[in-house]
């Protein structure tokens, strides 16, 4: 489960646009972050993707992704030109063969920003390999039953776009202003692309407009995910920010991605359920967590020579992380052993912070109170520093910095809980107890 949005100019009342991603998984399916140089091939080169093999392009663009660790596609990512998607799963009430012989919605997302300069590029590349290979690919982690369909924001510094699938029929429309995305369906007839003769090959009354979500949606999984809750959920939310301060800007976006369905003053992830932003995973009701956060912003004035800003947690549940730089064209990060996911917990980003989240499960606002403060001067300096154009090695300077003082105060702040005893003798509900000790016992990691 996840949650998409693009916020245009028309709505942020600046002239900047935002692409916000929270990337909901099963809790232990770390996701890796990986920041990937331009590459060439020799022609005639096959690409392995999560299932399948197909052909290699001759160039792949500089990009940077967050992904399950597992898998080859992304769940959300940028290129080097600004390109930027995201995707959803959609539940559709079409048969799936279940052969993991097609792609899945990460492995589209991957080859469009590895492929592809601008978002009608983007569109019209994963339309065809959809058309040409299919989604007939399993995505989910533990979980190997879990298929489902795919549903896409695609954007870049002039243009996004909405794209939505069930099987191999498509259809999609540009975004106007604010346009949120959840696990449902949500364009009826109001596409302006779609896949060939689309509403001749499916129309069975003549008389009655085609609606693509009325067509396809399966209406039990759709209602289940709570997708509708989040998706208001995410509107309200984006345009109160927006209506209180005026505008609507990155910092903005981010607490919006941080939001639960409960005042935050009187959260416990015990009582956490799918109808927040922010994720909490308690067992069957609520299977997901986020897994991990992302955020784009595009300057659009003419006179603006750097004009792209990326802002990613690598971590879980962003209502207890910290949003930090990433820049084009600084050093290839894929080695530090501080963002890969399959490296020991204690030398590890998304491990390192899991180690305080899964306290926070016990004992949610004792943590939040000795961890976010520590947090919140190293978030501002991430604004104020980003502010401004900056040269490369400026660039390469903050990105690191922001890295090691994240993973630093983790270290802290995780000896401090231990110390004190937090997150670990607290009483919760016994069923939530049994899960989360479930979940530990079966990654075998020894927290602290």
């Amino acid at each position: 489960m996840c949650d998409t949005s693009l916020a245009t100019e028309k709505f942020t009342k600046t002239q900047k646009r935002i692409f916000a991603k929270n990337s909901d998984r099963e809790p232990n399916e770390a996701q890796s972050i990986l920041h990937i140089p331009r590459l060439e091939y020799e022609k005639g080169t096959q690409l392995r993707t999560t299932y399948i093999e197909i052909p290699q392009t001759s160039v792949t663009y500089e990009v940077f992704l967050s992904k399950p660790f597992h898998m080859w596609g992304a769940e959300m990512g940028v290129n080097e030109f600004g390109l930027c998607i995201g995707n959803e799963a959609v539940f559709t009430h079409l048969k799936k063969p279940k052969k993991n012989d097609g792609l899945t919605g990460m492995d589209l997302i991957r080859l469009a920003l590895e492929r592809c300069k601008s978002a009608r590029d983007g569109l019209f590349l994963i339309t065809e390999l959809l058309e040409t290979y299919g989604q007939d690919a399993c995505g989910g982690y533990e979980n190997k039953s879990f298929f489902y369909h795919n549903s896409f924001i695609i954007a870049d510094r002039t243009e996004g776009y909405v794209l939505e699938t069930a099987d191999r029929y498509w259809v999609a429309k540009k975004i106007d202003s604010f346009y949120a995305i959840s696990n449902g369906l949500t364009i009826g007839s109001d596409f302006e692309y779609s896949s060939p003769n689309l509403i001749d090959k499916l129309r069975k009354n003549t008389h009655r407009e085609f609606s693509f979500k009325d067509h396809f949606s399966d209406q039990f999984y759709t209602y289940m995910s709570h997708c509708k809750d989040r998706r208001k959920l995410h509107e309200v939310t984006a345009e109160d920010f927006e209506k209180e301060n005026s505008s609507y800007t990155t910092k903005l976006a981010m607490e919006t991605l941080k939001t639960h369905s409960i005042e935050i003053d009187e959260f416990e992830p015990s009582s956490s359920s799918m109808k927040s932003l922010c994720l909490h995973a308690t067992g069957p009701t609520t299977p997901n967590q986020t897994n991990g956060s992302l955020i784009v912003e595009w300057d659009t004035s003419e006179t603006n020579q750097d004009p792209l800003r990326v802002f990613y947690t690598g971590t879980s549940t962003p209502c207890l992380s910290l949003f930090k730089p990433f820049f084009f064209g600084t050093k290839n990060f894929v080695g530090s052993s501080s963002l890969l996911s399959n490296k020991t917990y204690s030398e590890t980003l998304w491990w390192l912070h899991e180690s305080i989240a899964r306290k926070s499960n016990f004992d949610y606002q004792a943590v939040r109170s000795i961890l976010v403060p520590a947090l919140i001067g190293l978030q501002e300096s991430v604004f104020n520093l980003t502010k401004e154009s900056l040269p490369s090695q400026k660039k390469e300077e903050i990105q690191w910095r922001f890295l090691k003082d994240h993973v630093n105060i983790l270290k802290k702040i995780d000896g401090e809980l231990i110390q004190s005893k937090i997150g670990k003798s607290r009483w919760q509900n016994p069923l939530f107890q049994i899960y989360w000790s479930g979940q530990n016992r079966n990654l075998g990691i020894p927290f602290r």
